[in-house]
């Protein structure tokens, strides 16, 4: 494959290189449809040629805030291609980063999934001077239609044939190319500003052996995301037909019809995959629930033995083979990343016959390293990619350089400054080590990091991923920053717990007298002292409280990709967490 440096390059090749009758795939009533590679390019040409039609200028922001689809990715480099920096806004994002992206990047056009596709747009659409539906047809002048944008290009293109190839002329590899902004999970967030050759040097990173010819990549994280989009670009550069979907509550039917050969996930996703699997188990029958709770724990044994050596083929006949069918029974690559992948569940997922490959980056460095065929090691994010190079500094914090690292942070030079040296070395923030192999383990974010009131250390983040393995826990916040012990609130997968009412006949009891009952607190007893047994005697988890509401992003409590917010559930929560300190109580 030739080297990528630009949008250019990657257009040129692909027009070159690929004729896929089924290169993007959307579904619509239940129908998949499809742009074949050709149509594909030719809508980037007419809706770059249409943006520039409206006025749009060199280096002049763009908002895309749609669900992710064909469409999507067309906005996206129609945008970089009519000279135009893309800014992605998640669909779910707050009032007030919404806001803070909008002002700061001066945004006057935005693409949208459909003018009244959430409050914030209806509430803000004065901000813009054009909003343009994907999928809705337009409604006066500054309420255009997808397709009213791509007539104004095709006409551009019959009075001037060779525009659209000036404007790739046009591209230069140091042009700003997007501002994706971070999650905001401890503040403001702040605009990356990737150029050209950082956006697009990431398709020259070869390590999977993708087949454009057989290979099939479901694409279920939002793009607005920098793991998702990268990925995405990476997909289409290799050829590979992408199918996009937008409903990970429906993962196992659509993984089922599609049967994909790839995806990529955060760890989140794998953790409800493995929760939903349990849950499907105690609902057999007697008979089918002991084989199968067997076969996980023999899929959970990590010591080769001639036990398991015997048994697994049986084991794979009666239990993982469904188990991966119940996934599409075709996938041979499943990239992991976004957060830390829990090791026991990541070496699980290997055994039964699902691919994990687990890899680290950052909005600042999309993908900076991963696991590959031939070279996995459970518990790390791998080897470095392409051309990034990463060290530890003195005080255990990861360093990275290469190609795909940002250019600067958006009118903030000294924000820059505190994360990019003299050297190029981008400081990340994560503490880590690498091992004699050059395979990277990620510890934990410097800044979530507790100190308690007798100066120990505690990272939140094991422990609250050993929480969730608890199928009945969806998500989990340790505390612990100047306080004598850890404790931890943890929010209920609602589901799982009508499922143990039901199974206990106490489905008359409302939720929150259930979780007060023996019950479970003889089985978060047993869980947390099992977590114990593994931590220094200050990590401990001491104390427990349920929390009924669900954090959601509008309510600020976590971030577009789903992380949490600790500042602004511990404040939301502070009385709650104060009735686990007692003594701390004047």
């Amino acid at each position: 494959m030739e080297s990528f440096k630009n949008l250019r390059d990657l257009l040129r090749y692909i027009e070159k290189n690929y004729d896929n009758p089924k290169a993007l795939n959307y579904r619509v009533n239940g129908i998949w449809q499809q742009f074949s590679t050709q149509a594909f390019l030719r809508e980037i040409k007419w809706l770059a040629l249409g943006l520039v039609s409206l006025g749009l200028q060199k280096g002049e922001k763009v908002g895309l805030m749609a669900l992710p689809s064909p469409k999507w990715s067309i906005a996206d480099l129609a945008i970089m291609a009519a000279g135009g920096v893309s800014v992605p806004i998640f669909s779910n994002i707050s009032d007030d980063n919404f806001l803070v992206e909008v002002t700061e990047t001066k945004l006057k056009t935005i693409l949208v999934t459909s003018f009244n596709q959430c409050q914030l747009l209806i509430q803000h659409q004065n901000l813009f001077k054009t909003m343009i539906a994907l999928d809705e047809p337009g409604q006066d002048a500054n309420h255009l239609g997808w397709q009213q944008v791509i007539d104004l290009g095709k006409k551009m293109a019959e009075l001037e044939p060779d525009c659209f190839d000036r404007l790739l002329n046009d591209i230069q590899d140091d042009d700003l190319a997007t501002i994706i902004y971070t999650s905001g999970s401890t503040g403001k967030p702040k605009g990356v500003e990737s150029l050209q050759k950082n956006l697009f040097s990431i398709i020259n990173s070869e390590s999977f052996y993708w087949d454009n010819k057989t290979d099939c990549y479901l694409s279920v994280l939002p793009l607005a995301h920098v793991f998702g989009r990268a990925l995405n670009f990476f997909m289409i550069g290799w050829g590979v037909s992408i199918y996009y979907w937008n409903d990970p509550k429906s993962l196992g039917e659509i993984c089922r019809e599609v049967r994909p050969t790839t995806m990529v996930v955060v760890p989140r996703l794998l953790e409800k995959v493995y929760s939903q699997m349990l849950v499907q188990i105690y609902k057999s029958s007697f008979i089918k629930r002991k084989i199968a709770l067997w076969a996980f724990n023999l899929a959970h044994t990590q010591k080769d033995s001639l036990y398991k050596s015997i048994f697994k083929p049986l084991a794979d006949k009666l239990v993982y083979s469904s188990l991966r069918e119940a996934l599409g029974g075709c996938l041979r690559v499943v990239i992991s990343g976004g957060a830390h992948l829990d090791p026991s569940l990541c070496h699980f997922l290997i055994e039964i016959g699902i691919p994990i490959y687990e890899g680290w980056g950052l909005t600042e460095a999309a993908t900076v390293a991963i696991n590959r065929p031939g070279n996995v090691k459970i518990g790390t994010v791998g080897t470095p990619l392409g051309d990034m190079k990463i060290k530890i500094s003195p005080e255990g914090e990861i360093l990275v350089k290469g190609s795909i690292v940002m250019h600067q942070y958006f009118l903030q030079p000294e924000e820059t400054a505190k994360v990019l040296d003299s050297e190029g070395w981008l400081h990340t923030g994560d503490n880590g080590k690498i091992d004699s192999d050059g395979h990277l383990t990620i510890v934990g974010r410097i800044k979530d990091l507790y100190k308690t009131s007798t100066g120990e250390y505690i990272a939140p983040v094991p422990i609250e991923q050993a929480l969730c393995k608890n199928p009945m826990i969806e998500m989990a916040m340790v505390v612990g920053e100047g306080r004598k012990f850890a404790s931890c609130l943890l929010f209920p997968n609602f589901e799982v717990v009508e499922n143990l009412k039901a199974a206990q006949k106490q489905s008359h009891l409302a939720t929150e007298e259930f979780l007060k009952g023996e019950f479970i607190k003889k089985g978060m007893d047993k869980t947390i002292e099992k977590i114990n047994r593994h931590l220094n005697h200050w990590e401990q988890i001491h104390a427990y409280r349920f929390i009924l509401e669900p954090p959601t992003v509008k309510a600020g409590e976590l971030t577009p990709s789903l992380k949490i917010r600790r500042n602004v559930i511990s404040e939301k929560y502070k009385h709650i967490i104060d009735s686990m300190y007692p003594e701390d109580k004047v």
